[in-house]
C-alpha cells in the first residue's frame, strides 16, 4: 500500500497536464500513487491521463461526467489507498522534493498535517527549483498561532494544495460538491482537527496564476460561493470559540459581501440578485449574532443602498457634531450651512 495518494482533478488541462504529471513522476519520494480524475474534460486531457496510466502502474485514472473540482477530489479520495493525501491542481506543478519534505515533516514532527509555501506566477522560474536545507516548525493550531499566521498572510486554511494531510481528516469532512471555493470551507476544519501543523519553510508548490480560472475571471454568479465559504468559516470558528479569528474573517466577509452586491448590480445587471445577496448577508449576521464595526457597516450599507447612502453621510456628520459638542454645536453647524446655501 502506498504511503501517499496524490489526487489531481483534471479539466481542460491539456496545455499544462504534462508538466504537472512529470513533476509528480520526478519526486525523490517514490512510495506514492497518483489518481487522475478526468472530470468530463472536453479536450485531450482524459486521453493524456490514460496514456500515462499505461506507462506507470502507480497511476490510475478515473473518468466521470463533469461535476466540478470538489466532486472530482472526493471521487479520487474514495479510491485512494494511502494513509496521507496530497492534492495537486492540474495546471500547477511541484518541486521534486515536495513529497519527501512534507512526509519527513509529519513523521519527525509527529503531526497530522504538513504544509509548504507556494510560488505564485503565470510561468515557472528556474529559481523555483533552488531550495535550501530541509527545515520545518511544528505549530499548534490554537487561535493565537492562527491569528499570527493570518496577519502575516500565511494562514494555512485557504487551499487544499501544498499540503500533506492525514487521510482521516479529509474523510471526516470532504469537499462540498457543487460549490467553488470549496477548499476554503473545508481546510479550516482539517487544520483545527489536526491540532498541529508541520510548516515547511520552502516554496515547493508552483501555483500557476491563471486569468481564466474560476476564481480569477471577471465577476460571475459563481463568485457568490465565496460568501458561502466565508459564512461556513465564520460559523465554524465561532463554534470552537475562536472569537478573535472570527472577527478577522468578519472583515473579509464584509468586503466580500459588498463586492458581490456591487458585482451583481454593475457587472451582471442584476439588481434583484444584489438585493437578494444583501438580504442573505443581513440574515446570516443576525443568525450568528455578529456585530459589524462601523466601517464594516458603512461598507455594506454603501453597496446595498447607493441612494440612501447620500442621506446617511450628512446624518452621520450631524451625529458626530452632536456627540462632540452637543445641541449648541449642531445648531451652529446647521446655521453656517444655511448661510452658505443662501450665498451669504
Amino acid at each position: 500500500m502506498p504511503q501517499i495518494s496524490v489526487i489531481v482533478p483534471v479539466y481542460q488541462a491539456e496545455a499544462y497536464l504534462d508538466s504537472c504529471i512529470q513533476s509528480i513522476l520526478s519526486q525523490t519520494f517514490t512510495d506514492w500513487e497518483l489518481i487522475l480524475v478526468d472530470d468530463g474534460s472536453p479536450d485531450r486531457s482524459g486521453a493524456m491521463c490514460d496514456a500515462y496510466a499505461c506507462r506507470d502502474h502507480r497511476i490510475q485514472v478515473l473518468h466521470q461526467t463533469n461535476q466540478g473540482q470538489a466532486a472530482a477530489r472526493n471521487h479520487g479520495l474514495t479510491r485512494a489507498k494511502g494513509r496521507w493525501i496530497c492534492f495537486v491542481d492540474s495546471d500547477d506543478l511541484v518541486h521534486p522534493q515536495m513529497l519527501q519534505r512534507l512526509y519527513q515533516a509529519v513523521q519527525e514532527g509527529n503531526a497530522r498535517m504538513s504544509m509548504c509555501f507556494m510560488w505564485e506566477a503565470p510561468q515557472i522560474s528556474p529559481e523555483f527549483f533552488e531550495v535550501g536545507e530541509p527545515s520545518w516548525d511544528v505549530l499548534p493550531m490554537d487561535e493565537q498561532t492562527l491569528l499570527i499566521l493570518h496577519d502575516q498572510d500565511e494562514y494555512p486554511g485557504w487551499v487544499a494544495c501544498a499540503k500533506l494531510i492525514s487521510r482521516e481528516l479529509v474523510e471526516a469532512y470532504p469537499f462540498r460538491e457543487g460549490r467553488v471555493y470549496e477548499d476554503n470551507e473545508a481546510v479550516c476544519r482539517w487544520i483545527y482537527q489536526a491540532g498541529s501543523l508541520a510548516l515547511v519553510q520552502d516554496k515547493l508548490y508552483f501555483y500557476r496564476t491563471n486569468p481564466d480560472s474560476t476564481t480569477k475571471k471577471a465577476f460571475s454568479e459563481k463568485r457568490l460561493d465565496y460568501l458561502w465559504a466565508l459564512e461556513s468559516i465564520l460559523t465554524f470558528w465561532g463554534s470552537v470559540g475562536y472569537v478573535q479569528l472570527r472577527q478577522r474573517f468578519l472583515d473579509r466577509y464584509a468586503e466580500a459581501a459588498a463586492s458581490c452586491i456591487l458585482g451583481a448590480r454593475q457587472y451582471l445587471g442584476r439588481p434583484d440578485l444584489a438585493r437578494k445577496t444583501a438580504r442573505s448577508a443581513r440574515r446570516f449576521l443576525r443568525r450568528e449574532k455578529l456585530r459589524l464595526t462601523k466601517p464594516q457597516f458603512e461598507l455594506l450599507f454603501d453597496a446595498a443602498h447607493p441612494r440612501l447612502i447620500r442621506l446617511y453621510w450628512p446624518a452621520e456628520a450631524c451625529l458626530r457634531t452632536l456627540r462632540g459638542g452637543g445641541i449648541r454645536a449642531l445648531v451652529g453647524k446647521l446655521a453656517r450651512r444655511n448661510r452658505k446655501g443662501d450665498g451669504t
